[in-house]
C-alpha cells in the first residue's frame, strides 16, 4: 500500500508540474507528455529502491 500511494504521487506530481510548464500547441503537449512519463519513470525507479532497499530492509 504504502509504495503504490508512493508511485501514484510520483506520477500526480510529475504529470502536474510538466502539465503546467508546457509548451503551446500540440507540440508542447506532446513534449511535456514525454518528458512527466520519462522523470515520473526514473523517479520510481529511484523511489522502488529506496522504499526497498533503505527503509523496508529488516
Amino acid at each position: 500500500l504504502v509504495k503504490g500511494a508512493a508511485f501514484g504521487f510520483i506520477v500526480a506530481l510529475m504529470g502536474c508540474y510538466y502539465g503546467m510548464n508546457s509548451g503551446r500547441g500540440a507540440q508542447g503537449v506532446g513534449r511535456a507528455t514525454k518528458s512527466a512519463v520519462v522523470a515520473a519513470s526514473v523517479l520510481i525507479l529511484a523511489a522502488n529502491y529506496l522504499l526497498t532497499e533503505v527503509f523496508f530492509s529488516a
